[in-house]
C-alpha cells in the first residue's frame, strides 16, 4: 500500500517539468488559439509578441482600462519572463494581473484583437495551464461558438476538479451544451462556487458585461432550481437539512450581488434566483422578509420592475400579508406604481402584495401623503386583489375612518379624503356592490361614521331624487356637506296642503325635504329638537292627528342610516317623555315590532326604550280593569281617509296594554342582542304552548281572544300599510303562525294577497326598489299566507297561477307556483288533482307575457318534484288527447302527387299547432308518470297500454317518429311489472297487458331507446306471465339483430342480458315440446344473434353470447352457435379469437362434448342427404359442401390447442373425480371421429390436411400419459385402420413430449407391452410398421427408464416377425428400432446381437448385390452398425469387423446417393475411433485386397480409416504396431504395380492412381510423425529394399512401378519433413543414380519414374540445411548423372523439372569448386550437336545466374567463349535465349559484355 510520501512524490512528479525533455517543451509551446500546431511550434517569442502586441494596442484604443497592463504582461520584459523561474509570491502576483486582464477582455473575445492579446497570455504565461479555471470562465459565455472548442484543444490532460465535465469535449473537440454546464453546476459544488466567485469578483472590478451576466444568471437560475428539485426526496428531516444547505450556498452570493447597485443586470439575475428559491422552497416568514428587504435595498429605476416581480412572488409565498415599513416605503416611492402593478397582474398573482401595500398605507395613514389614498382606490377598483382581500381593504378603510381625527385648519383634510374614498368606492361600478355588502356585513354604525366624517354616505343609486312641492334641492344635492338645518329649513313649507298622515297611500310632497333636513339634524340633540318644532310637523297636534308620528315612523322604516333611524325613534320617545299622553298610541305597535327586528343594535336599543315609554304610558292611561275612553290615534286617518284606514283592526286598551307590558317588556334585553328574537317572541306568544329558549312569555298566558285580536290587528296593518319593508318583515313573522284560537291567519291576510294580485307589476317593482327589498322574497312571503286547508286561498293561488287576462305580477305568479310545491304534501287529494290540472294547464298555455316561459318552467318543475299520487297520475293520463292529423296532405297524398305528374309539389310536413300542443301534453304527462315514485301502481297499466297503442297507431298513420314517448310508456310499464314482482300484494291486471303492442313497437322502432325499453318490458313480463309472452318473442330476437345488439353502451348490454335471462328459459321449454326438437327452433334464435355478431362491440360480445348460451344450455346449443359463426363469417382471425375466448369459460367436459357434436355436424354435412347440419348450414352462391367442411374444420385445432383447456383438463384428470372416465371416453370418441372423418375426406384435396391438423391438436390436448390411457380403448376395438392412425399419432406426440415428464414415461413404458402384443399377434403389415415405429420413438424418449421392458420388446423386434420378415419396410423399421435400443440397452443387447447382427449384414449385402439398392435399408443397417460401434465397440471384432469393411467397400463402389455415403462414412469413422488399434490395423490389412478390388473410392475410404486411426492413437501404440503398419503400407505402395501390370479395363487410370498415392503418402507422413528415427530408419530401409527388389519374372516393369510409388512418397517425405530427413537421401543416392543412368526415353513408365526421381531430388536439395549435398562424396556421386540428363533434350519439353533440380543442387552445394564443376559440365553441353541440348544448357545457365547472381558470374571468363559461339548459333531459339542471358548478366554486373565477347 502506497504511503503518504509516495503519493506526494507522485503529485510532484506529475506537476514538475523536465527541462531536458525538449519534445515536451516543444509540444507545450505549440499550444495556440490562433495558429496550427505545426506553425505555432516554429514561432519564437519575438514573432509571437509582435503579432499579439498589435491586438493589445487595438484593445487599448477601444478601452483605456487596458493601458494599465502595458507595463506588466505586455511589456518588452514579458518576453523573457519564465514562470518556472519565478517565486511563489511573484507567480501569485502575476496570476492576479492575468486574471484581471482576462475578466476585462471577456466582453471582446469575439474580436480579433482580443484573441491576439489572449494568445500572448497562452503562449508566454501558459494561462491554459496555470490559470485554466479563470480562462475557462472567461470564455464560458461563448461555449457554443467555435472559439470555445479551440480553447479546449489546448487544455492539458490534467484539469482541475471544477472542470472535469469538459473531459469528453476536450477529446472530441466539441462545444459543451448548456444543459451539461447546468448539470455540472448542480452536482459539482466547486464549479458552482467558482462561477459565482468569478462573477462577483468581475463585477466588483467593474469588468462585468451583459453577455456574461446573462450567462451566469441563466445557469445559476436553472442550477438552483435543479438543486432544490433534487432536495425534495427522502424524509422530511433530510429534506429540511438539504434545503438549509442550499440556502447557505446561495444566500451569501445573492446578498453580495444585490448589494452591487451599479450592476443592474446582476441584481436582475439575483432577483430571478430569489424568485426560483421562493417558488420551490417553503421558507419561513423571517427568511422571506429578509429576502424582500434585500430586494428593495439599493434598487434603482432600472431594476424596480424586475424587483417588483420578485417581491410579488415572495409575497405570494407569505402567510401574513402585512409589509414592513421599509419595504412599504421603498415600493410606494416608485412613480406610477399603479401602472406597474397593472402590467404585472396580467402575468402574475399580485393580490397578497397589493393588499399588503393597501393595509400598510392605511395603517400609517397619519404618516403618509394623502394622495396615497388614490393608490388605495385604484388598487381596489383595478381588481388586483381577490374579493377576500378587497373586503379586508374596505374594513381597514372603515377602521381608519373611525379612528381619524379632524385636522387643524390648514392641514390635510384626512377625514374628507377618507369620506371621499368611501363614497367613490360605494359608487364604483366595479366594486360598489361589494363595498356596500361589506359595510353592511360588518354592521358598521353608519350614523356615527357619517357624523364622524360629517358627510352622508349614501350611494348615488340609493339617493332618491325627491323634490318638495315648491322648491328645488339642487344646491343640497351638489354640496351636502355644506348644508345645515337652518339653510334647508327655509325651503320647507310651514304646513301641508292636505296631508294629515305621511303613511297615506297618496304621494307626499314634503317627506323628501323633511327627510333630508332630519338627516342633517340627527347627529345633534339640539338640532333634533329644532327639527321637531318645525311648523309643518304640527307637533302640538301630535296626539290628535298622526302627521307628527307618521313622519318618524316612515323615516325609521325607510332605507336610511342606522343612526338616523335610531334618532327618529328617539324623537318619538322624547316627545312622549315630555307630553301628557291622552290618546291610544297602538298605531305605533307594528312599527315598533319592525324596529325591534332591525339589524342595527342601535335601532333596536332605541325601539326598546320607546317600548318602555309606551308601557309607562299605558300604565298612566289605565289597565284592563277600567275602560279608557280616549281616542285611538290614527284610527280614522293613519293610512289616509280611504278604505285602507277603515280596514284596520284596533285593539282594546286592555289588549294593547297587555301586548306591550306582557309580551314586549319582559324580553327587551334579548331583543336588543338578537334581531330575530322579537319574531320568535311574537310567534310563541300567539301560537300557543311551544316555547323557544330564552323567551319569557306571560306566566298565565294570554287569552285566545287577546291573541286573536293581536293577530288580526297586526295583520290588518300589514295589509294596509304603504311601507313594503314593514309588510315584508312582519309577514315573515306572522307566516310562522297558522291559527290563533278561532282566528285564521290566512283569513286575516288574504286581502293582502288579493291586493297584490291586482297590483301592477311596475308599481310593485318601484316600491321594492325604492325600499331596497327583494321583490321575489317579498312575494314569497305574500303567498305563504295561504294554508293547506284554506280553500279560498287555494282558489286564489290557482287563479294567480293561471295565465288569464287578469295578468297578476309575474313575480307573484312564480311565488304562487313555488308555494304550491310547499303546500302539496299537506293538501287533500282532490286539491292535488286540482293543482295538478292547473299547473299542467299553465305549462301548456301559450302566452305572450315576457316571463311566461320561466313561469311555465317553474310549474313543470313543481309537477316533477312534488309526490304525485297514483290517483292524480291516473287522472292526468285520462287528459291525454288523441293526436290530430298533420297539416296538409298526408304521406299517401304526397306520393300520389309525385307519381302522377313526375314532380314533387311542395308540402309542409311540419306538425300543426294542435299536433305540437298534443305532443307536449303527452310528453309532460308521461314524463311525470315515469318520474313519479307512485307510478308503480297497477291501476295505471290499462291506461298506459292504451296510450302506447294510440301512439303506435298515430306513428303508423301519421308517419311521425314518437320514439321518446313510446320509451316513456314502456319504461313506466316496466316499473309497474317489476313492482308487481317485488310486492306480493300488487296484482298485475293481465287483461290489460298487450304483448302484441310491445312487439309492434319494437319491430317498427328506429330508436334504440324504444327497442331497449320494449325488451326490458318483455323480459319482465316473461317472468310474470310467460304464457302470454312466449308466442311473441321470436320476432323480438329477429329484429334485435338489426339494432339493439349493435349498441355499445352499458345500458343496452344490460337490457339484452335481462331479455335473455327472462325470455330464453321459457322459450327453450316451449321449443322442447315442438315436433322438430329444440335445435330446429333455436337455430333461428341463434342465427339472429350470429347475424349481429360483426356489429356487436368487441367488449360486449363475450358477455352477450355467454348469457345466451348459459340460458339455452351449453351442452345442447354451444356447438350450434360455433357452427353458425363459422358458417357465416368463415375462418377469420376475429372469429377464432372470439370463439377461443368464449369457449374457454366452460368446463373441459362441455367443450369436448361441444366439439364432439361439432364434428357430427361436419360429418353430416358431407352426406348426400344431411339431417342435423341442414338446420345450421347454407349452401349455394359458390359455397360447396367441401368448402363448408373446410371452413368448419379450421376451428377444432384452435380449440384443442387453447392453453386454458389443456390446463383445466389436466387438473380435472388429476382430481380423480367421476368425470375422469367420462372425459376419457369423450376424448377417445373425438379421436375416433377425427380418424373416421380423415378417412372419409381422403378423396378431397385439402380436407385431409385439415383433419391431420385437428388430430395433432387433439392429441396435444391431454398429457401423453392420459392420451395413451384414453386411446387404449380404440386399440382394442379391432379396427386396424383406426389402430394404425392412433399409433402414428401417438408416435408423433411422443416425439414432441418433454423427456422429463414422469407420467408420460411410465405410460409409454407400460404401452410397450401392448405394442409387443400387436407385433406378435397382428398380421397387418401397416399396423406392424406403425407399432415398430412407435416402439422406436418410445425407446428413444424413455427407454432408459425401464431397460427390462425395452429388452423384452426388442427381443420381439429382432425376431423373424420383424427383422426377419419378408417386408423390407418392416425390416428397415426393425433395424432403426434396434439402432435406437443399443443406446438404451447397452451390453444387455448382447443376447440379441448373434441373431440381429448377421441378419442386418445379410440384408445389407443383399441390397448391395441386387440391381436396385434400397437406400433406406442401407442407411438403417449402417445406423445399427454405428450404434454398436458407438456403445459396445468391443463386439465389432474379427469377422464382424472384416465383414463390415468389405460390405463398406461394396457400398462405396455402388454409386449410392449422398445420404448413403454419409451414413457409411460415419460408421467407418466410428471404426477408426472406437475399434482397438490391433483389431483395426489387422482388419484393414486383411480387407485391403477387397478395397483395392472395389475401386479407388473404397481405397480412399480404407485409407481414411487408417489415417483416423493413426491420428487418434498415441506414439507408443503406433510404434508398437509399426510392423503391421509397414506391411499395410507395402501393400498400399504396391497398388500401382498390381493395377498396371498388366493394365486392364478395370485398372485405375493415372489420375485415380495419383489421387490414391497422394492420400497414402499423407497417411504415411502422419504415421512417420509418431515414430522416432530409431524405429523409422529400419522401416525406411525395408521399404527401399522392397522397392528396388525384383518382383518376379516381369521384374523390370514391376520394379519401375514400385519405384514410381516409392519416389512419389520420397518427394512428399522430403518436402514435408524438410531438413530433418535430408540425411535419409544417402540411402537413395545409389538407386537414384541407377535410375538416371538407365532412363529409357521411349518407355512412358520409365519417363514417369525419371520425373519422380528428379522431383524427389529437388525437394531434398531445396531443404538441405546441414550441407549434406556439399559433402564431396555426396556431390560427386549425384552431379555427373544429374548433369548428364541435359543430353536428353526430348525430355526437357515435357518435363521442365531438371533445370530447377540442377539449380537447387548448385544452391545446396555452395562451394566454388562444386560450382566450377557444374559450370564446366553445363558448358560442355553447349557444344552438343542437338539444338535442344544446347538450349537446355543455356536455360540452365540463365537459371543459375538468376539464382546465384554475382557468385555464379565469377565463372564468367569460362562462359564468355561459349557465349560468343552461341550468339551465332544455327538455332534461332538458342540465339534468342543467349541474348536474353547476356542482358541478364549485364543487368547483374552493371556493365556491357560487348568488350568481352569476341
Amino acid at each position: 500500500m502506497a504511503t503518504v510520501l509516495t503519493a506526494q512524490l507522485a503529485q510532484i512528479a506529475a506537476k514538475s517539468t523536465n527541462p531536458l525533455d525538449l519534445k515536451a517543451q516543444k509540444r507545450a509551446h505549440s499550444k495556440s488559439l490562433l495558429f496550427d500546431q505545426n506553425v505555432a511550434a516554429s514561432q519564437d517569442f519575438d514573432t509571437i509578441y509582435q503579432i499579439c502586441i498589435e491586438g493589445y494596442q487595438e484593445l487599448c484604443q477601444m478601452d483605456k482600462r487596458f493601458i494599465n497592463f502595458a507595463r506588466s504582461i505586455f511589456s518588452e520584459q514579458s518576453k523573457t519572463q519564465e514562470r518556472s523561474q519565478m517565486t511563489d509570491a511573484q507567480n501569485k502576483e502575476l496570476d492576479e494581473v492575468l486574471e484581471s486582464f482576462l475578466s476585462l477582455v471577456g466582453a471582446r473575445l469575439l474580436l480579433r484583437p482580443a484573441l491576439k492579446a489572449v494568445e500572448w497570455l497562452v503562449r508566454r504565461f501558459r494561462v491554459h495551464e496555470h490559470n485554466i479555471l479563470c480562462l475557462t470562465l472567461t470564455f464560458l459565455p461563448y461555449h457554443t461558438m467555435p472559439i470555445f472548442a479551440t480553447l479546449l484543444s489546448i487544455f492539458p490532460e490534467n484539469i482541475p476538479p471544477p472542470l472535469k465535465f469538459l473531459h469528453p469535449y476536450i477529446k472530441s473537440f466539441a462545444c459543451p451544451p448548456r444543459h451539461t454546464i447546468v448539470y455540472t453546476a448542480i452536482h459539482n459544488q466547486t464549479f458552482f462556487s467558482a462561477l459565482n466567485s468569478y462573477m462577483m469578483k468581475a463585477s466588483s472590478a467593474g469588468h462585468h458585461y451583459a453577455a456574461f451576466v446573462s450567462c451566469w444568471a441563466t445557469i445559476m437560475t436553472e442550477a438552483v432550481a435543479g438543486l432544490i428539485d433534487e432536495s425534495l426526496s427522502g424524509r422530511r428531516e433530510i429534506q429540511r437539512k438539504k434545503e438549509e444547505d442550499i440556502l447557505l450556498r446561495i444566500l451569501p452570493f445573492l446578498n453580495e450581488g444585490l448589494a452591487k447597485r451599479e450592476v443592474p443586470d446582476l441584481r436582475v439575475g439575483c432577483y430571478m434566483i430569489l424568485t426560483v428559491v421562493a417558488s420551490k422552497l417553503a421558507l419561513s416568514e423571517k427568511v422571506l422578509l429578509a429576502m424582500m428587504e434585500a430586494v428593495v435595498m439599493n434598487w434603482t429605476p432600472n431594476t424596480t420592475h424586475a424587483g417588483l416581480i420578485c417581491l410579488v412572488v415572495l409575497s405570494q409565498r407569505r402567510q401574513n400579508v402585512h409589509l414592513p415599513k421599509k419595504i412599504l416605503k421603498a415600493v410606494m416611492s416608485i412613480q406610477g406604481i399603479e401602472n406597474d402593478l397593472s402590467v404585472l397582474s396580467e402575468q402574475y398573482r399580485v393580490d397578497k402584495f397589493v393588499i399588503g401595500l393597501v393595509l400598510g398605507t392605511l395603517d400609517r395613514i397619519q404618516e403618509v401623503d394623502l394622495y396615497r389614498l388614490t393608490f388605495v382606490r385604484m388598487a381596489i377598483e383595478g381588481r388586483f386583489m381577490s374579493n377576500t382581500h378587497i373586503v379586508l381593504a374596505i374594513r381597514a378603510i372603515v377602521a381608519a375612518a373611525k379612528n381619524s381625527e379632524a385636522a387643524p385648519e390648514g392641514d390635510q383634510d384626512l377625514q374628507g379624503q377618507l369620506a371621499d374614498l368611501i363614497l367613490r368606492l360605494m359608487d364604483s361600478e366595479i366594486v360598489g356592490s361589494l363595498v356596500q355588502d361589506t359595510i353592511r356585513e360588518t354592521k358598521t354604525d353608519m350614523e356615527s361614521l357619517e357624523a364622524k366624517l360629517q358627510m352622508v354616505l349614501v350611494p348615488k343609486d340609493k339617493q332618491q331624487d325627491q323634490t318638495t312641492e315648491d322648491i328645488e334641492m339642487d344646491e343640497v344635492t351638489e354640496e351636502p356637506q355644506l348644508q345645515t338645518l337652518e339653510s334647508i329649513s327655509h325651503h320647507i313649507p310651514t304646513r301641508t296642503a292636505y296631508e294629515i298622515s305621511l303613511l297615506s297611500h297618496s304621494q307626499s310632497y314634503v317627506y323628501g325635504s323633511l327627510s333630508k333636513a332630519f338627516l342633517l339634524a340627527s347627529s345633534s340633540p339640539f338640532e333634533l329638537e329644532k327639527f321637531s318644532d318645525l311648523p309643518v310637523l304640527r307637533k302640538t297636534l301630535a296626539l290628535s292627528e298622526p302627521l307628527f308620528f307618521s313622519f318618524f315612523i316612515r323615516y325609521w322604516c325607510g332605507p336610511h342610516s342606522a343612526g338616523s333611524r335610531a334618532s327618529a325613534i328617539m324623537s318619538v320617545q322624547n316627545y312622549l317623555s315630555v307630553q301628557n299622553v291622552t290618546a291610544d298610541l297602538q298605531m305605533l305597535f307594528p312599527y315598533i315590532i319592525y324596529a325591534l327586528a332591525d339589524p342595527s343594535i342601535k335601532v333596536r336599543h332605541a325601539a326598546s326604550e320607546l317600548s318602555l315609554k309606551l308601557a309607562s304610558t299605558y300604565l298612566e292611561l289605565g289597565d284592563d280593569k277600567k275602560e279608557f275612553v280616549g281616542p285611538i290615534l290614527g284610527s280614522d286617518n293613519i293610512y289616509g281617509s280611504g278604505s285602507e284606514t277603515k280596514g284596520v283592526s284596533w285593539l282594546s286598551i286592555a289588549d294593547a296594554s297587555r301586548f306591550v307590558r306582557e309580551i314586549l317588556i319582559p324580553n327587551l334585553e334579548e331583543i336588543r342582542q338578537d334581531e330575530n328574537h322579537v319574531a320568535r317572541l311574537l310567534v310563541d306568544s300567539l301560537d300557543g304552548p311551544h316555547q323557544s329558549k330564552g323567551l319569557q312569555t306571560p306566566a298565565k298566558g294570554l287569552r285566545n281572544s287577546t291573541k286573536g285580536a293581536i293577530l288580526v290587528s297586526v295583520g290588518s296593518h300589514i295589509v294596509y300599510t304603504p311601507i313594503y319593508r314593514v309588510k315584508f318583515r312582519l309577514l315573515s313573522m306572522l307566516n310562522r303562525i297558522s291559527k290563533v284560537g278561532g282566528v285564521s291567519k290566512s283569513k286575516t291576510l288574504l286581502p293582502l294577497l288579493l291586493a297584490q294580485e291586482k297590483e301592477n307589476e311596475k308599481s310593485v317593482t318601484d316600491h321594492c326598489e325604492a325600499e331596497d327589498i327583494d321583490k321575489s322574497r317579498f312575494f314569497g312571503e305574500v303567498v305563504k299566507i295561504v294554508a293547506p286547508n284554506d280553500r279560498d286561498g287555494i282558489r286564489i293561488l290557482q287563479r294567480i297561477i293561471a295565465l288569464d287576462d287578469s295578468l297578476p305580477p309575474v313575480s307573484l305568479q312564480r311565488a304562487a307556483v313555488h308555494q304550491v310545491r310547499n303546500l302539496w304534501p299537506s293538501t287533500k287529494p282532490d286539491a292535488q288533482v286540482s293543482f295538478a290540472e292547473t299547473l299542467l294547464a299553465l305549462t301548456l298555455t301559450e302566452s305572450t307575457v315576457g316571463q311566461a316561459d320561466d313561469i311555465q318552467g317553474d310549474a313543470l318543475e313543481v309537477l316533477r318534484v312534488v309526490p304525485v299520487s297514483a290517483n292524480t297520475l291516473h287522472h292526468l293520463l285520462g287528459t291525454i288527447p288523441a293526436l290530430p292529423a298533420m297539416s296538409g296532405d298526408g304521406p299517401a297524398q304526397t306520393k300520389r302527387r309525385r307519381t302522377s305528374n313526375g314532380h314533387v309539389q311542395s308540402h309542409d310536413d311540419r306538425p300543426s299547432e294542435g299536433m305540437q300542443h298534443a305532443l307536449r301534453h303527452i310528453t309532460i304527462v308521461l314524463e311525470l308518470v315515469e318520474a313519479s315514485k307512485n307510478a308503480t301502481n297497477s291501476v295505471l297499466t290499462r291506461e298506459l297500454f292504451q296510450v302506447l297503442m294510440n301512439l303506435q297507431h298515430s306513428k303508423v298513420q301519421l308517419g311521425i317518429e314518437l320514439g321518446y314517448l313510446q320509451s316513456l310508456v314502456l319504461r313506466s310499464l316496466y316499473r309497474i311489472v317489476e313492482q308487481s314482482k317485488a310486492t306480493a300484494d300488487i296484482q298485475l291486471d293481465r287483461s290489460a297487458v298487450r304483448p302484441d303492442v310491445i312487439v309492434e313497437c319494437f319491430r317498427t322502432a328506429s330508436n334504440t331507446q324504444v327497442q331497449q325499453a320494449a325488451l326490458m318490458l318483455m323480459s319482465s313480463l316473461a317472468t310474470v306471465i310467460p304464457e302470454l309472452i312466449i308466442h311473441s318473442v321470436m320476432p323480438v330476437f329477429t329484429f334485435m339483430s338489426t339494432g339493439l345488439l349493435r349498441q355499445s353502451d352499458d345500458y343496452s348490454a344490460h337490457i339484452i342480458d335481462q331479455t335473455i335471462e327472462s325470455i330464453i328459459p321459457p322459450l327453450v321449454e316451449a321449443l322442447r315440446k315442438q315436433k322438430g326438437g329444440p335445435l330446429a327452433g333455436a337455430s333461428g334464435l341463434l342465427l339472429s344473434f350470429v347475424a349481429a355478431f360483426e356489429h356487436i362491440p368487441n367488449h360486449r360480445r363475450n358477455g352477450l353470447f355467454s348469457s345466451l348460451i348459459d340460458k339455452l344450455g351449453p351442452e345442447e346449443f354451444l356447438f350450434a352457435l360455433l357452427v353458425l359463426l363459422l358458417d357465416r363469417y368463415g375462418d377469420s382471425r376475429e372469429i377464432n379469437q372470439f370463439i377461443q375466448a368464449f369457449t374457454s369459460q366452460y368446463s373441459p367436459l362441455i367443450q369436448l362434448k361441444t366439439m364432439e357434436k361439432y364434428l357430427e355436424v361436419v360429418l353430416d354435412s358431407l352426406k348426400p342427404k344431411p339431417t342435423v347440419s341442414s338446420h345450421f348450414l347454407t349452401f349455394g352462391d359458390g359455397r360447396t359442401r367441401t368448402s363448408t367442411a373446410m371452413n368448419l374444420l379450421s376451428l377444432p385445432p384452435n380449440i384443442f390447442r387453447a392453453p386454458r383447456l389443456i390446463s383445466r383438463s389436466a387438473r380435472l384428470l388429476s382430481d380423480k373425480s367421476d368425470d375422469v372416465v367420462q372425459l376419457r371416453q369423450i376424448y377417445s370418441n373425438l379421436v375416433e371421429a377425427t380418424l373416421l372423418l380423415a378417412e372419409q375426406v381422403r378423396p378431397y384435396t385439402k380436407l385431409p390436411s385439415a383433419c391431420d391438423l385437428m388430430l395433432d391438436a387433439l392429441l396435444g390436448l391431454l398429457s401423453l400419459g392420459e392420451s395413451i390411457n384414453s386411446l387404449e380403448i380404440l386399440l382394442k376395438r379391432g379396427n386396424t385402420n383406426v389402430q394404425r392412425q392412433v399409433l402414428r399419432s401417438l408416435e408423433h406426440r411422443i416425439g414432441t413430449e418433454s423427456a422429463g415428464n414422469h407420467a408420460a414415461q411410465e405410460a409409454c413404458i407400460n404401452f410397450l407391452a401392448e405394442l409387443s402384443f400387436i407385433l406378435e399377434s397382428s398380421s397387418d403389415l401397416l399396423l406392424l410398421h406403425s407399432a415398430t415405429s412407435c416402439i422406436d420413438r418410445i425407446i428413444e424418449r424413455y427407454g432408459k427408464k425401464d431397460v427390462e421392458a425395452v429388452w423384452a420388446v426388442m427381443k420381439v423386434v429382432a425376431s423373424n416377425m420383424c427383422l426377419g420378415a419378408d417386408d423390407s419396410r418392416l425390416r428397415i423399421m426393425a433395424l432403426l428400432c434396434l439402432s435406437t435400443s443399443v443406446e438404451v440397452l447397452g451390453e444387455a443387447i448382447i443376447l440379441i446381437i448373434p441373431h440381429a447382427l448377421p441378419k442386418a449384414m445379410d440384408h445389407l449385402e443383399a441390397i448391395l448385390g441386387g440391381e436396385d439398392v434400397d437406400s433406406s435399408m442401407h442407411n438403417a443397417a449402417y445406423s445399427f452398425l454405428g450404434s454398436l460401434l458407438l456403445y459396445i465397440p468391443w463386439i465389432m471384432t474379427g469377422p464382424y469387423l472384416d465383414r463390415a469393411l468389405k460390405t463398406s467397400h461394396e457400398s462405396a463402389n455402388a454409386g449410392l446417393p449422398a445420404d448413403c455415403n454419409v451414413a457409411r462414412k460415419e460408421v467407418l469413422n466410428l471404426i477408426a475411433k472406437q475399434a482397438g488399434p490391433q483389431e483395426c490395423f489387422g482388419a484393414l490389412l486383411r480387407t485391403w485386397d477387397s478395397a483395392m478390388v472395389e475401386g479407388p473410392d473404397a481405397v480412399s475410404e480404407h485409407l481414411e480409416i487408417l489415417q483416423l486411426t493413426i491420428e487418434r492413437q498415441p506414439k507408443s501404440v503406433i510404434a508398437k504396431h509399426s510392423q503391421s503398419l509397414l506391411n499395410l503400407f507395402l501393400k498400399v505402395f504396391d497398388l500401382r504395380r498390381i493395377q498396371c501390370s498388366p493394365r486392364t479395363t478395370d485398372s485405375y487410370d493415372n489420375e485415380e492412381m495419383d489421387e490414391v498415392e497422394k492420400i497414402s503418402d499423407d497417411v504415411a507422413i502422419k504415421m512417420i510423425y509418431k515414430l522416432n528415427d530409431a524405429i523409422f530408419r529400419p522401416l525406411f530401409v525395408k521399404i527401399l529394399e522392397w522397392a528396388t527388389t525384383p518382383t518376379g519374372t516381369k521384374e523390370k516393369q514391376g520394379k519401375i512401378f514400385r519405384q514410381i510409388s516409392w519416389y512419389t512418397f520420397l518427394h512428399a517425405f522430403f518436402n514435408t519433413l524438410k531438413s530433418i530427413v535430408t540425411n535419409y537421401a544417402s540411402f537413395i543416392i545409389e538407386d537414384a543414380v541407377k535410375v538416371l543412368n538407365t532412363i529409357s526415353t521411349n518407355d512412358p513408365d520409365s519417363v514417369t519414374l525419371w520425373s519422380r526421381v528428379i522431383a524427389a531430388l529437388t525437394s531434398s536439395f531445396e531443404h538441405d540445411q546441414d550441407e549434406f549435398w556439399q559433402a564431396p562424396s555426396h556431390f560427386a556421386a549425384i552431379f555427373p548423372p544429374l548433369l548428364a540428363q541435359l543430353s536428353h533434350g526430348a525430355l526437357h519439353k515435357d518435363s521442365p523439372d531438371l533445370i530447377p533440380c540442377i539449380t537447387a543442387l548448385a544452391v545446396a552445394a555452395d562451394s566454388p569448386d562444386h560450382h566450377k564443376s557444374l559450370n564446366a559440365a553445363i558448358l560442355a553441353h553447349m557444344r552438343s550437336d542437338n539444338a535442344a541440348v544446347r538450349l537446355a544448357a543455356v536455360q540452365c545457365e540463365m537459371s543459375l545466374t538468376g539464382k546465384l547472381g554475382e557468385e555464379w558470374l565469377s565463372l564468367l571468363p569460362e562462359m564468355l567463349p561459349f557465349i560468343s559461339e552461341l550468339q551465332e548459333d544455327d538455332d534461332e531459339r538458342v540465339e534468342r535465349e543467349v541474348g536474353t542471358w547476356i542482358l541478364q548478366i549485364e543487368g547483374i554486373l552493371g556493365e556491357s559484355l560487348d568488350s568481352m565477347l569476341l
